[in-house]
């Protein structure tokens, strides 16, 4: 049991907790797909989030860096009201006070901007990335975590190869599908067998779609891209629990 609590405790840690926070991240998480030309190499994405001290005391913040899932030709650097960090720095504030030491001062009441940014080196792909941010005088205090999740997807046509990658997945379907992690599918279309779309869905990197209330029979799904083109369309057959 106590095991069990412990794994819950820790769990919750790793949330983005901004409700009822002495310190406001905003917006949280921060989520966006990108379409990005992926040829040049010195380019690179900036998540802009907003630190917002709710206490009534001046607090000093450090933050520190979690990269939970990224391709790996990807490099990420921060941004702070101090100054900008190369990618190599996962800190602001080291604690063996070695450089470098730089603490975000917010007065009660205060904002300050706290920026990712993305380096994704000519790959597309899709990034879990957390700022866990700390009271600087209690280091094991975590006060929030600013929660970024990214896509980046290349302007260039899909490939053949690419487009037959995608499925839809379980088919026959009883609750929900999902659809073959991507990069560039921004929407679902479902229609009737006679071509009436009957849902429309707006898709993310690891999402699940509710069909539970449509009636069974077969379906066309459509993937959408950015560009609201169709690039591929699937039969689906919807089918519910029988006792």
């Amino acid at each position: 049991m106590k095991q069990a609590i412990l794994f819950a405790f820790l769990f919750l840690l790793t949330l983005c907790v901004s409700a009822q926070s002495a310190l406001d991240v905003s917006p949280n998480p921060y989520e966006e797909i990108i379409s990005f030309d992926l040829s040049d190499l010195t380019d690179f994405k900036r998540c802009h989030t907003t630190l917002k001290n709710n206490s009534n005391k001046t607090v000093s913040l450090r933050w520190v860096v979690e990269v939970v899932e990224a391709p790996e030709e990807w490099k990420f650097s921060v941004c702070d009201q101090n100054t900008c960090y190369y990618t190599s720095n996962t800190t602001n504030v080291d604690l063996t006070d070695r450089y470098p030491n730089l603490p975000v001062v917010l007065l009660p009441g205060d904002t300050a901007r706290l920026d990712l940014n993305i380096f994704p080196f000519g790959a597309a792909g899709h990034a879990d990335v957390k700022l866990h941010v700390f009271d600087v005088n209690n280091p094991s205090a975590l006060l929030n975590s600013a929660c970024f999740n990214t896509t980046i997807d290349g302007l260039s046509p899909l490939t053949e190869q690419e487009k037959s990658r995608l499925r839809i997945y379980p088919n026959p379907v009883t609750d929900y599908m999902t659809v073959t992690r991507n990069t560039f599918i921004r929407q679902l279309w479902v229609s009737n067998i006679l071509g009436k779309r009957v849902k429309t869905f707006n898709t993310n990197y690891n999402g699940k779609y509710d069909v539970s209330d449509l009636p069974d029979g077969i379906y066309l799904v459509s993937m959408v891209d950015a560009a609201r083109k169709v690039v591929k369309t699937v039969r689906m057959s919807k089918r519910s629990v029988r006792p």
